[in-house]
This record gives C-alpha cells, sequence and structure tokens, in this order.
C-alpha cells in the first residue's frame, strides 16, 4: 500500500472522464484526494470530491483556458497533475489528413504542454508539486497507421523530461507512464480479437487499475527523488519486440 504525500490534497487529471483516466481518478478519490478533471462530457462517475471541467483539448487555446479559468475562479491550483487524456485516428502516413494531424497533436501533446507551463507556476511557488503524463509503448514501437499519435506521444515525452531538469530543484517532479495494452471501452473489442499470448510475455492485456497503481509510485510519500523517470507497464511487451 502507498501512502500519498501530504501535500498533495488537490489533482487535476485530463481525461478524467473514463478509461485509465477514470482508474486513477478513482485511486485518488478512495485516498482522499480532491480530483478535478477535465473531458468533454462529464463522467458516469459520482463523488463529492470528483469535480467535472467540462473542455475539449483538441481546441489547444480554449480547452486549456477553460481549464485554467475553472481553476482561478475557485482561487485554488492543482499539487498534482496527470495528463491522461489521450486520442488516435489510425491510419497509414500518406492517409493521414490536416484535421486528423492537428487533433492528435493538440489532445496528446500540445494542449497538456500548455497545461504543464500553467501548473508548474503554483508548484514552483509551493515548493511542491507532482506531474505525471500517461504515455504509450507506440511512442517506442509505433504500428502501422500511428505515426502522429506516436509522434506526439514522444513529443510529450521529451517535453516532460527538460521540465524535470528544470523544475526539480524547486520540489516538482515529472514523470510518466508507458502502458502496452491495457483494456478500456475503446480497446475491448480490439484485444478480444488478438492472441496476446503470442506477443506479451504476461500472457494477457493490462487492466486500468494496474496503470492506475503504478501512477501511485510517482505521488508518494518517499517520491520526491523520483523525477524524469518512467514505468512502463507492458507485461513484457517492449522486451518481445524484435
Amino acid at each position: 500500500m502507498i501512502t500519498l504525500h501530504k501535500k498533495l490534497a488537490r489533482v487535476l487529471i485530463t481525461g478524467g472522464s473514463r478509461g485509465i483516466g477514470l482508474a486513477i481518478a478513482r485511486r485518488l478519490l478512495e485516498c482522499g484526494v480532491q480530483v478535478h478533471y477535465c473531458s468533454r462530457r462529464p463522467s458516469g462517475y459520482e463523488h463529492p470530491a470528483f469535480v467535472h471541467v467540462a473542455a475539449d483539448l483538441a481546441d489547444t487555446d480554449l480547452g486549456p483556458k477553460t481549464v485554467i479559468e475553472h481553476f482561478e475562479e475557485r482561487g485554488i491550483a492543482p499539487d498534482g497533475l496527470i495528463c491522461a487524456a489521450g486520442t488516435i485516428c489510425e491510419a497509414l502516413v500518406f492517409k493521414q489528413v490536416d484535421q486528423t494531424i492537428e487533433r492528435q497533436l493538440a489532445v496528446n501533446m500540445t494542449s497538456h504542454i500548455k497545461l504543464i507551463q500553467w501548473a508548474a507556476v503554483p508548484m514552483m511557488r509551493a515548493r511542491f508539486g507532482r506531474i505525471v503524463a500517461v504515455s504509450s509503448t507506440a511512442a517506442r514501437f509505433p504500428a502501422p497507421g500511428q505515426s502522429v499519435y506516436a509522434a506526439a506521444k514522444a513529443g510529450l515525452e521529451a517535453f516532460l523530461k527538460g521540465c524535470a531538469v528544470e523544475l526539480a530543484s524547486k520540489g516538482v517532479t515529472c514523470n510518466r507512464i508507458v502502458p502496452g495494452y491495457i483494456v478500456t471501452d475503446f480497446s475491448r473489442e480490439y484485444l478480444e480479437s488478438r492472441d496476446l499470448r503470442k506477443v506479451v510475455p504476461v500472457g494477457r492485456a493490462g487492466i486500468r487499475e494496474e496503470v492506475a497503481e503504478a501512477v501511485l509510485l510517482f505521488l508518494g510519500a518517499n517520491s520526491g527523488y523520483l523525477t524524469g523517470s518512467e514505468v512502463v507497464i507492458d507485461g513484457g511487451l517492449s522486451l518481445a519486440v524484435k
């Protein structure tokens, strides 16, 4: 059982309405953390400390601006930021159109960069902050049709590494989680159609609760020396890639 840092009272999760983001949110709520989450539509999950912010991160101006105004109007700031929102439009590179390219870059990278820039300021003032990005093994081993998605995820990873160096002396840590095949409502049908025993050494897909538990490692009471790090949660998939 991981004990969260005592200063971690309020966390912002992007994409917290479903999938991995919701699993992280529920785990934090269990630990007594107030969770603000942004998504286009509210989650079906209800909790008095689970606060929805209606925002579309595909709009790199209005999306982050709406989230920031939500906090500023209340005179509060997050102690932690979990970048879990993501989207993918699978198509071979020569079939990608401007709209799908821009959406993937916006949701997976650009809007998160803007939110990290904003959140880092009050975190530095408080000399405490925890920033965690949910990346993907696709950033290293993209499958056909994932070129733009992989580029966006890899770009956010590179940005976060730079932030880790710049913010470490201010008590702000920046880390990333790298999931492989994880069962969500979005991926369930695809994963059920594949025999993962042939590609994943563990022999199965992961579940979102396993990802959520790994995120807590970076939010723990003794996590201050963990920065610029990553935890790969792929059942050994990366080791088996040839």
